[in-house]
């Protein structure tokens, strides 16, 4: 509430500080382009001062006569006190470099075909910068074309960029500004700060894509030493130079917000006593919201309630809501309780009707199967007893379903050490699980009278996958026994796998008799989890 009040102020002040920073800013460009505009004269007399020295040097009558001895004091007596030199020079050597010591040989160098046509155009040109082999620092040259005994050559001007360093700290900029010239193709050639580190570099890659739209402008920008700037810069329609100035943003920054500096004090000034207040008025309604939070924890834990008073009409109705939902919720966890133990007293009942009723089946069958003698009457003990484990692994779960990989481990436990079983949680519905406990029953009978589970070498490997929503395939390897036989006719185990997948299983059985040992693939076409 207190910041709401307090909106129309902060929106009030953002307001001024964009208006405050904006001509802050415009106000730095204008003077970044003032000053780009001046240190670009300057440098325009330094190089206009270097392209006089060679237009007084071109006419000099010993220079035509190639009077090369006399031209040479003449050159240097023009450079004299100046950080450059002249250079005199064919395509394929140099002739005078006043340079170097009186009476040394100048080198031989061919310039190239395109360099030469360039320097004898007709003009006098500012070249970029020219990076030279190790140890030579790189060089500025002023080319002029002249006839020396009629014969063409180029007479040179030959600056370090050290020249043009030396121009821009005589214009007193601020220390933390930086200030650069770039030739034609963005690279620097003297920069106020780290000369020797940045000459060479290009300029970054925003500043060179402002250049190339257009002649001047400013710009947000960054030094080559990563200094986030507002940059100005101004193009030379003589030399063609680029003359930039960086001033760090952060300087921006500062002075416009040291000019802000009373009125923000006052905002936040506003804006303290406005929560202040805020939280005096707050204290109250906080400590009920907490004893509510307290409340509603302790009702989802299932312990008593104990209200404490309220000091605001919403919040004691909301605690009234919370005594009338604990007592509906203990109501209902009784309800629930008493139906739990009615349902599993009645399992209970279920389970034992069951046990009574198989005891029963296996008295008749004793006595009925009496003359088939005992290994007969062994399979259908042995078949009753798989039933009943697969009801009591149903009577566990409540007669909800079984988990087929449970119900493998019920079925196969007497053989566990020589079986491997894998798949994921595939849930059936009661009579599907009743109906596969009897198969694998079938399976591993026939495989530990005749398969691998028949030798201690054997192994007995069951997967199972879910494809789809519909479809369950098992597969039943077995590997390590006796060579697998077709056999010959169809016993009762077989005829009780296919009529449980027919009627129960609404599934599919295929039988590979390889050599290596049996396998057996169940499908089960219907859903796992069905109508019981």
């Amino acid at each position: 509430m207190a910041l709401t009040l307090a909106a129309p102020a902060i929106l009030l002040m953002a307001a001024l500080v964009a208006m405050q920073y904006s001509e802050g800013e415009q106000r730095f460009a204008t003077q970044l382009t003032a000053m780009t505009r001046a240190l670009s004269l300057a440098t325009d007399r330094q190089i206009g001062q270097g392209q006089s020295i060679l237009q007084g040097l071109s006419v000099s009558p010993a220079l035509a006569q190639g009077d090369l001895v006399t031209f040479e004091k003449q050159a240097q007596e023009a450079v004299k006190g100046r950080d450059a030199w002249i250079v005199l020079m064919s395509q394929d050597r140099q002739w005078i470099n006043t340079r170097m010591p009186p009476g040394a040989t100048p080198p031989v160098m061919r310039l190239p075909d395109r360099d030469w046509a360039d320097m004898t155009s007709g003009r006098t040109t500012v070249s970029d910068l020219i990076e030279r082999p190790a140890p030579l620092s790189p060089i500025v040259a002023f080319d002029r074309p002249v006839l020396v005994r009629g014969k063409l050559h180029v007479l040179g001007y030959i600056q370090s960029p050290s020249a043009f360093h030396a121009l821009m700290t005589a214009q007193g900029f601020p220390d933390t500004w930086t200030a650069s010239i770039v030739d034609r193709n963005g690279v620097v050639v003297a920069r106020s700060r780290d000369q020797e580190k940045m000459l060479g570099r290009h300029a970054s890659h925003d500043l060179r894509q402002a250049m190339a739209r257009t002649n001047e402008g400013v710009l947000h920008s960054q030094t080559l030493d990563g200094i986030p700037t507002l940059t100005g810069f101004t193009r030379s329609q003589q030399s063609h130079w680029t003359f930039i100035i960086g001033v760090p943003r952060t300087e921006l920054n500062r002075t416009v917000l040291y000019s802000l500096g009373p009125a923000m004090v006052g905002a936040a000034l506003m804006i303290a006593l406005g929560v202040m207040a805020a939280l005096a008025f707050a204290r109250p309604i906080s400590d009920d919201v907490r004893g509510l939070v307290r409340e509603a924890e302790a009702l989802a834990a299932g312990a008593p309630l104990d209200p404490a008073p309220s000091y605001l009409q919403e919040i004691a109705e909301v605690r009234g809501s919370l005594m009338a939902a604990d007592e509906e919720l203990r109501a209902r966890e009784n309800e629930a309780r008493e139906a739990a133990e009615r349902q599993q007293l009645m399992i209970n009942e279920l389970n034992h009707r069951v046990k009574n009723t198989l005891a029963i089946v296996q008295s008749l069958a004793r006595h009925s199967l009496r003359e088939g003698g005992e290994t007969g009457l062994t399979q259908f003990n042995d078949r009753i007893h798989a039933l009943a484990s697969a009801h009591d692994l149903l009577t566990r779960r409540n007669w909800e379903g079984a988990d087929l990989g449970d119900l493998l481990k019920g079925a196969l436990r007497p053989y566990e050490s020589q079986v491997d079983l894998e798949g994921p949680d595939a849930p059936l519905a009661p009579n599907a699980a009743v109906a596969l406990a009897m198969i694998f029953h079938e399976l591993a009978t026939n495989a530990s009278k005749y398969g691998a589970l028949s030798v201690e070498t054997g192994r007995v490997g069951v997967s199972w996958k879910l494809e789809g929503r519909t479809r369950l395939v098992v597969t039943w390897r077995e590997r390590g026994g006796p060579p697998a036989r077709t056999p010959t006719r169809g016993g009762f185990g077989t005829r009780l796998i296919a009529a449980s997948l027919r009627g129960d299983l609404a599934g599919t059985a295929d039988f590979d008799y390889a050599p290596e040992g049996l396998t057996c693939v169940l499908t089960l076409l219907a859903p796992p989890r069905g109508a019981a």
